[in-house]
């Protein structure tokens, strides 16, 4: 993006040409007391609890053998201050929210099933690995900062298939006829006769970040949407991108979620100064929670 137009161009751009969603009131709400420092765990919960499917999600996460609590959650307020934490609670409410904009096919390739297994799964393996870290490469940074790029890195995807639900559905054809390719491949062949029309380039990783940053998303969060598929280094020093990009790599492996950029984790390990040894661990631990996030998903889909 450093020779083209500008983030704020582009955004600009699409609005123009487009209707695009506003944030859902749930997640302007949550963002609000997100940014205010007197915000308790108490004040949290009452807001979610005010939406009982997203207050049933909350739940459902902490009470999930990814945590292995063995008291009883009888509340969202516990499920903060017992199992997950006030910042962690919020990213994952914020980030279901949002979703709520969109309405997407549930099953199939970039179906929302496959969108939240994958999505699940980057945002707990990038506070991982930002947890992971040495020390002093990680002074300042927020694993739970991380969690959030991790969950909300692909929304870009269901921004297409709101926007332009004809493409999306050939797109999810040829995802389903061409596995193996890359999905920014299939995005430039679907995607070119709209460009030649606006002349916008349109893909799930420019639309997710120009949204991000239409609805006010950290910086760090619009980067990691932006910049998750570039193949190059350069420009690229956000240390949460690059968490995103190792988290990915290593989901590649598994074959969870629909992406197939081919990165070699080992060289994206190293420039976060980690070795063999963690990538071993990071791999163990994306199969023994597979199971669970895998639930969450389909839960989440519906």
């Amino acid at each position: 993006m450093e020779n083209g137009p500008t983030l704020t161009e582009l955004a600009n751009r699409l609005q123009s040409l487009y209707r695009l969603p506003p944030m859902p009131a749930i997640a302007v709400k949550v963002m609000q007391l997100t940014l205010d420092e007197d915000t308790s765990a108490r004040d949290l919960a009452v807001l979610i609890e005010h939406d009982p499917s997203l207050a049933a999600q909350i739940l459902r996460y902490a009470r999930s053998a990814l945590f292995n609590y063995q008291g009883e959650i009888r509340s969202v307020q516990e499920a903060i201050t017992r199992v997950l934490g006030f910042d962690r609670v919020s990213h994952l409410a914020l980030g279901i929210a949002a979703s709520k904009a969109f309405r997407l096919p549930s099953h199939g390739p970039l179906g929302l099933e496959s969108f939240w297994r994958h999505s699940l799964h980057c945002a707990r393996l990038s506070r991982e690995i930002l947890k992971t870290m040495p020390r002093a490469r990680r002074s300042e940074l927020d694993p739970e900062l991380a969690y959030l790029c991790g969950l909300l890195h692909n929304l870009g995807l269901l921004l297409i298939g709101h926007l332009f639900p004809e493409d999306f559905r050939q797109l999810r054809e040829r995802r389903a006829a061409e596995p193996e390719r890359p999905l920014t491949e299939l995005e430039d062949e679907v995607f070119t006769r709209r460009e030649q029309q606006n002349g916008l380039k349109v893909g799930h990783a420019v639309a997710g970040s120009i949204l991000l940053k239409l609805w006010d998303m950290p910086e760090a969060v619009i980067q990691c949407a932006g910049l998750h598929e570039r193949c190059d280094d350069q420009g690229i020093s956000s240390v949460y991108v690059q968490s995103v990009q190792l988290a990915n790599a290593l989901l590649m492996e598994a074959a969870i979620g629909d992406e197939q950029l081919s990165r070699d984790p080992r060289p994206l390990a190293r420039r976060l100064g980690l070795g063999e040894e963690e990538l071993v661990d990071f791999r163990e631990g994306i199969q023994s929670v597979d199971r669970e996030l895998e639930s969450l998903a389909n839960s989440l889909a519906r």
